[in-house]
């Protein structure tokens, strides 16, 4: 939007409101004149005729009363219905009046009942003794007829003089603003990603600023420009996609795979054989095998959980193959349901039969499961379902306690703090100093450790997560308390802690009134910067607004738009092992250089994760990664700072 218009639409919004609010006051006004009036109309049209009844009454003349109303002309009065009852014979007589007013006013807006009908009764008596009860009924038609009249006339009015008042505003503001049109022609060129030459500067002082700020918006969208090209270079390669179908490929599984299963809770691999793809047959009015998948790639973002990071690839012609951590074997069962409905619609909307029309193999992850293992399981369980002629089959799982001992020894833990901390540390590339360490919890579950990572979905389910992680921030700020030589240690934070604006302000405060904002970063997923990224943001503005450093951790495990990084403004970012994983592929290293380069661009630190020794980094010097850590210094007990902080005092 323009300046012009801009300042144009503020000035036509503000004589909108004063006109809004003299007509409020004008509607209220004749509102309330027409309700005075039609009651005044009333009681002097009943007092009238109790008078000029009262001589026909006392000589009992029927056919008298009935002439008299008969070529009574009430058309002023808005009278709608009179109503006659003789005292003495009991004789009933009544006279409608209709106006046909109504038909000239819409009827919504008689709906809204500005206006309510009145009802009068008053006994005739000659002095006495009562000789009839006269009753009137004044219907509003005639006054919602003069209220909408006014009030039409008014808004035409109104409408009118805003609309003047707007287009001489915006031809004074377009003559006044003359000179800026020099430079939005320049803007419109950078518009086009013309980036050569600065702007020229303004030789009106009040716009140098102006000018200025086009030419490092131009410098900023030209980096942006460089980055996005970059990115769309490597798209346009699919290594990663499936172009006809639009799925991701193989290569793509394996990787998400990879990175769930080093820092990652539960979760199922389904293999999913869509034999009838093979009877496709375009001629005979199916839809062609890709049209069915990408059908089917539709369907399945309908049903599967986005929080949950869920994946869908495509593994060959006929064969996908579904990712869903964080859920356990009852939930996976209930999404299996959802898909074979899916799979069973798209059969049944190409006319083919449902029976033995696909197989799915189900394997839910182990703990000690490798991405072969995991694969080979649903695999064979793939295999089984197809001998066996069902529908899927589930591989059998390996987990030393079942659902409900976990659930209870969970809580136990959680609720008692049996927590044990790791720590470990980030280096910077540049000094090979130590930048901060990375807290890592284990809870105790019957007599081991497990790492918090492993049991996020349990937490979230049971509502733990936010107990959880304050209980890790208050030891980790009662640790730094005690011993002020400790450097600075960065938490991460679960998904429901950070969409929690309770516990965010909880956090805020906490380390605002300790003075540990500098000491103790905080960190969340990237998963939930894209998957809660309103609430993320809220987060992230708290956390700013306090002073506090935050980072995104598993950076890039999308392999997405990391868009969002310029609302959400984090002080550092660290890579997905993956990246660390496949450093010798080539295709590797073309997706993550123009991811780092976008961060850098916003000032964001980049820290490489699991590095396991330091030729891996040259495989990155072409890159802005300003720290790294790893296995090239394993994680040790949080107990290990104090010690080492004694000997160095």
């Amino acid at each position: 939007m323009t300046i012009t218009n801009k300042i144009t639409l503020v000035v036509a919004a503000t004589l909108l409101l004063l006109c809004s609010v003299l007509a409020t006051t004008e509607f209220v006004v004749n509102l309330a004149f027409l309700q005075q009036e039609m009651q005044l109309n009333a009681n002097n049209t009943l007092q009238n005729l109790s008078l000029a009844l009262v001589p026909i009454l006392e000589t009992g003349d029927l056919d008298k009363s009935e002439l008299l109303f008969s070529s009574l002309s009430l058309q002023g009065s808005y009278i709608d219905q009179v109503t006659l009852q003789w005292a003495f014979e009991g004789d009933l007589q009544s006279w409608t009046y209709n106006t046909n007013s109504a038909q000239h006013v819409p009827e919504w807006f008689t709906a809204f009942g500005f206006l309510e009908p009145i009802w009068l009764t008053k006994t005739i008596n000659n002095g006495w003794t009562d000789l009839a009860t006269l009753s009137i009924s004044v219907m509003p038609d005639h006054a919602n007829l003069a209220l909408w009249q006014l009030t039409t006339t008014f808004l035409y009015y109104a409408a009118f003089i805003i609309v003047i008042a707007t287009l001489v505003v915006k031809l004074t503001l377009r003559r006044s603003l003359s000179p800026i049109v020099s430079i939005t022609k320049q803007a419109r060129r950078v518009a086009k990603l013309d980036f050569s030459g600065d702007l020229p500067k303004s030789k009106y002082r009040d716009l140098s600023l102006l000018t200025s700020a086009f030419s490092d918006m131009s410098h900023q969208l030209q980096s942006l420009f460089e980055t996005l090209n970059e990115e769309i270079n490597v798209l346009r390669t699919k290594y990663l996609f499936d172009e006809a179908s639009g799925f991701p490929n193989r290569s793509f599984l394996i990787r998400q795979i990879d990175s769930w299963l080093s820092d990652g809770d539960c979760g199922v691999l389904m293999m999913i054989n869509l034999k009838w793809l093979e009877n496709i047959d375009p001629t005979q009015g199916t839809k062609s095998l890709n049209d069915c998948m990408r059908s089917l790639r539709k369907s399945f973002e309908t049903i599967l959980p986005l929080s949950n990071d869920a994946l869908v690839a495509r593994l060959g012609k006929s064969e996908i193959a579904i990712l869903i951590p964080s859920v356990h074997e009852k939930q996976a069962r209930a999404l299996l349901s959802d898909i074979i409905r899916v799979i069973n619609a798209e059969i049944i909307g190409n006319s083919m039969p449902t029976a033995n029309g696909f197989t799915v193999g189900v394997a839910e992850k182990n703990p000690d499961d490798t991405v072969s293992s995991l694969l080979e399981r649903a695999n064979g369980a793939l295999r089984e379902a197809e001998n066996a002629q069902r529908v899927f089959v589930f591989s059998k799982s390996e987990n030393e306690h079942s659902q409900d001992e976990i659930d209870t020894k969970l809580k136990e833990a959680v609720s008692n703090k049996r927590f044990k901390f790791m720590v470990q540390p980030v280096f910077s590339t540049a000094t090979k100093d130590i930048q901060h360490h990375e807290v890592y919890t284990k809870i105790l579950i019957d007599k081991d450790f497990i790492p918090a990572n492993k049991l996020m979905s349990d937490l979230s389910r049971l509502s733990l997560s936010t107990s959880f992680d304050r209980a890790v921030v208050d030891h980790m700020i009662s640790v730094l308390n005690t011993d002020r030589h400790i450097g600075t240690l960065s938490v991460n934070l679960t998904s429901d802690s950070v969409k929690d604006r309770e516990f965010i302000k909880w956090l805020t405060s906490s380390l605002t009134i300790s003075k540990l904002k500098d000491r103790l970063h905080l960190e969340f997923a990237e998963s939930i910067a894209c998957n809660a990224h309103k609430e993320c943001e809220v987060a992230c503005r708290t956390f700013r607004k306090a002073g506090v450093r935050y980072g995104v951790d598993r950076f890039g495990q999308h392999l997405a738009s990391v868009s969002y990084l310029r609302s959400l403004k984090p002080t550092f970012v660290k890579l997905d092992h993956s990246f660390m994983q496949y450093a010798n592929d080539d295709s590797n290293h073309l997706l993550l250089k123009p991811m780092i380069k976008m961060a850098s661009s916003l000032g964001i630190d980049v820290i490489a994760s699991a590095v396991e020794y330091k030729q891996q980094l040259k495989r990155f010097s072409d890159t802005r990664i300003t720290a790294y850590y790893g296995y090239i210094s394993p994680p040790k007990p949080l107990d290990s700072l104090h010690k080492d902080s004694v000997k160095i005092a």
